[in-house]
């Protein structure tokens, strides 16, 4: 395999040379140029072939040739970049392992210059967007806050001061519809308007539920936007922009869109993980899990959701000319409310049923759970930066940036329809504990305080003919305050026996009563005190509302910058090399369970990289870049041996080593005119240097007791992470695409269409095969009618033609009873296909 992947990696690059070849001789017998793009990935425009940093770019009308409707397909087409239905987006292998509060994205999205926490601005549909720009590698000077592996770029549509508006409707399988509408003029000589929205539905998800709940990744959203700007005076420019976003689906965030492939756990009464706190709702079950044969059927009696509501965006901002300098502010704000809620047991099973347990006999067990998780989150955002706007030797940025954010996030499961959870005891006095009313036997939370602050400056002078050199420098300064709670709530076998050392008549949990168990899980006792005993836990006090919180407060401040040369000897050749220093903050895994040790320090990324963007002829256009990092730092949740006696594992927030090298290529190519070939190729070496030594809790070997081995030599039971690929980095991945133009009196025909192969993944920093998405190839084709004059556009189009299976993800929890893991993987979209009418006028 390794091999195979070789040989179709010197095949790409030999075919990127022959091309080279065959376009510059093309060249000179025909004048056809490719059209040249106008980016803003500097914060000035330069056009895409002079700046000096690996950028991807798409178009408006670039994503509708290709088909690029979301984040998804984002990643998919565009090189060394990888995403999951989690919000976790990686480029060239830096990523994030959690979504726990208190952690931060390595990927940095910014919407008009304005700083999002989310990725979901990306998917905006292509009617608002003017521009998409993937900035690969640190960009710790311009962009700053947490863009160690990247900056995604999104320039909205703005007002025009002509009057037009467009229309668009498309319908496709699985019950799909989308209506977009966009208006925009003036309103004055000197003041603009744009108004729009979007609706869009997929009535039939694309994972069919043969039980009585609803099918998963339906959806049902929609978009309004509005903006107003106004010249004011000749010199200065100002807008404001609003935009709403309300999804009520069946695909969102996080564990929607995915499912668990293994068969149901039949013979153990227990659960996994947390799970464990109850009983295993599959015991006895006498059905199959249709998933296990496939991964687009699922059999549950509820129904998953993905809820965004009480969004709200708002975003400011003001050009002035000051003649020879332009002064920017640009502010911004937005908030909302994010919860995805599904089937926990991933099975129809319903009512109560008892459980033999040899002394004991379960009375009223349920089979039913439920997972909950949410997000309330706001934040804002105020920069304002100064620039130089003349044509000399000499260009300059300087400015300041501040950053505000306030962040929640409960999450947990819960059984239905057990009396017995709403009234547990207390495991200290056997009396009544706080009330459990939403059955809950495990709740987590966490709060979050962030205040940024942040100086930058960049220089770019023309010290000789044809050479820029290239220097910046960024201070960041990072404030956090939050809280971290937990509760559990056993009613559990497993916990029997527990009970004999804190009471000498045990309880009778398995005949139907629950316990608050926080203190036992945490802490290891009956009582706070014990908790106390505990350095880790010295500063935990208890709920009202049941189990304890923790106060975690940390500050962290960084200098990042960049220096390069540039060499331009013609205005075909683009020649940089180039060193970038990134930082994301440090952080604590809260919301989490009470992790004993949950802090974490700074990532840092050294990059260097040396680039070539070169078009041959007006033909021919090759982007190359080879990069090499020294990532420091890489933040991870690792379970380590806290008693080498017992060889009970716990998990610790941890910063590895890694070191990440590869080789990036853009091509496009207009052999003849009218055709359009273009592709790109990634190969990524990403691997850790250091990292020892660390339990998998779902690899079988972990089961081993042991003696503990920090700082020594790994054992059966330990693992030593040195040479792991790093997650979400596929070593090989190429995309190659062509479409075609014939032009006729009326009008034009586009046919094209696009190949995709993305080598298998780690889901994890462990190197288990369930860990591990495979490979897998793609093809979409896309067909473009548009009139003469280019009043009205039909796309018809086929997305995941042969209909491959193929994972985002796959993660594995430890061996059922039946010998099997519970396998989850994240799902790729299956084949769409549908048409879209565009008209404008």
């Amino acid at each position: 395999m390794v091999q195979s992947l070789r040989l179709r990696s010197l095949f790409i690059m030999g075919a990127s040379v022959a091309a080279m070849s065959a376009a510059t001789q093309a060249a000179a017998q025909d004048s056809f140029t490719i059209e040249e793009l106008v980016v803003t990935a500097e914060k000035r425009e330069q056009s895409l072939q002079d700046v000096p940093v690996a950028v991807t770019a798409y178009t408006s009308e670039k994503r509708d040739i290709l088909g690029v409707t979301s984040v998804e397909d984002l990643a998919r087409v565009s090189p060394s970049m990888a995403y999951t239905n989690n919000d976790r987006l990686s480029i060239r292998g830096f990523g994030r392992l959690t979504n726990a509060i208190g952690t931060d994205p390595s990927v940095a999205l910014y919407s008009d210059g304005i700083f999002s926490n989310s990725m979901a601005d990306s998917s905006t549909p292509s009617l608002f967007i003017e521009r998409t720009e993937i900035l690969r590698g640190p960009q710790g000077t311009l962009y700053g806050r947490n863009s160690v592996g990247g900056a995604l770029n999104i320039i909205g549509r703005r007002p025009s001061e002509e009057f037009q508006g467009e229309v668009r409707a498309m319908v496709g399988n699985y019950g799909s519809w989308r209506t977009d509408a966009l208006v925009t003029g003036p309103i004055a000589d000197n003041l603009r308007f744009l108004v729009g929205g979007s609706l869009e539905r997929r009535d039939k998800g694309f994972i069919e539920n043969i039980g009585p709940g609803g099918d998963t990744s339906a959806m049902k959203r929609y978009m309004v936007e509005a903006q107003i700007e106004a010249d004011l005076g000749d010199n200065a420019t100002a807008r404001l922009r609003y935009t709403k976003f309300d999804w009520d689906d069946s695909y969102g965030v996080g564990n929607n869109h995915e499912a668990v492939i293994s068969p149901y756990d039949t013979r153990s009464p227990t659960g996994l993980g947390n799970a464990a706190l109850y009983y295993n709702p599959t015991f006895g079950f006498a059905g199959a899990n249709v998933a296990s044969s496939d991964p687009f059927k699922i059999d549950m009696n509820q129904t998953m959701e993905g809820k965004l509501s009480n969004h709200n965006r708002l975003q400011f901002d003001l050009t002035w000319d000051l003649g020879g300098a332009t002064l920017k502010y640009l502010a911004g704000y937005q908030a909302y409310t994010y919860d995805t809620a599904g089937d926990e047991d991933r099975s129809s099973r319903q009512g109560l049923f008892d459980m033999p347990l040899g002394v004991f006999t379960a009375a009223g067990v349920s089979p039913d759970q439920r997972f909950f998780y949410q997000e309330k989150q706001k934040w804002w955002s105020n920069e304002i930066n100064l620039s130089s706007n003349n044509d000399g030797p000499l260009h300059w940025i300087a400015g300041l940036y501040q950053y505000h954010q306030d962040y929640s996030q409960p999450q947990g499961l819960r059984v239905l329809g057990d009396d017995a959870m709403l009234t547990p005891l207390s495991l200290a006095t056997r009396g009544p504990a706080a009330p459990n009313p939403d059955g809950n036997f495990l709740l987590v939370n966490g709060t979050l305080e962030v205040n940024s602050y942040a100086v930058f400056g960049q220089v770019d002078y023309e010290f000789a003919e044809n050479w820029t050199l290239t220097a910046g420098l960024r201070w960041t300064k990072d404030e956090k305050t939050g809280t971290d709670s937990a509760r559990y709530v056993s009613r559990s076998p497993t916990t029997a026996g527990l009970l004999n050392q804190f009471a000498a008549v045990p309880f009778p949990i398995a005949q139907g009563i629950a316990l608050d168990f926080t203190t036992f899980v945490a802490c290891g006792g009956a009582t706070i005190a014990a908790c106390h005993a505990i350095p880790a836990y010295a500063n935990v006090r208890e709920n009202p509302t049941g189990g304890l919180t923790r106060d975690l407060k940390a500050d962290y401040d960084a200098f990042t910058g960049t220096l390069g040369v540039q060499w331009q000897p013609d205005g075909d050749t683009n020649a940089y090399a180039r060193y970038s220093r990134g930082y994301k903050s440090g952080g604590w895994l809260a919301s989490n369970g009470l992790t004993a040790n949950p802090y974490a320090d700074p990532e840092y990324v050294n990059n260097y990289e040396i680039g070539l963007k070169k078009t041959f002829g007006g033909r021919f256009q090759l982007n190359s870049a080879i990069f090499y990092a020294d990532y420091e730092g890489f933040q991870a949740p690792l379970s380590v041996i806290i008693d080498p006696t017992s060889g009970a594992t716990g998990t610790q927030f941890l910063n590895l080593d890694a070191r990440n090298w590869g080789v990036e290529l853009e091509a496009q190519w207009a052999p003849i005119d009218n055709l359009q070939i273009f592709g790109s190729y990634a190969y990524i070496n990403a691997e850790v240097t250091n990292g020892c030594c660390f339990v998998d809790v779902n690899d079988p070997t972990a089961s081993k007791a042991g003696a503990n081995p920090i700082g020594g030599t790994p054992t059966a039971r330990t693992q030593d992470l040195k040479g792991n690929r790093l997650p979400m980095t596929p070593e090989n991945k190429f995309n190659f695409g062509a479409n075609y133009t014939w032009d006729f009196d009326m009008g034009s025909l586009t046919v094209g269409g696009t190949y995709t192969y993305t080598d298998d993944q780690q889901s994890t920093i462990f190197s288990q095969d369930n860990y591990t998405a495979p490979s897998n190839e793609i093809v979409d084709f896309r067909a473009l009618w548009k009139d003469g004059q280019d009043r009205f556009t039909i796309i018809g189009y086929v997305k995941n033609a042969f209909d491959e299976v193929a994972y985002q993800s796959a993660t594995a929890s430890s061996l059922t009873a039946l010998g099997t893991y519970r396998q989850t993987v994240k799902l790729n979209f299956p084949r769409t296909y549908g048409v879209e009418f565009q008209y404008r006028f």
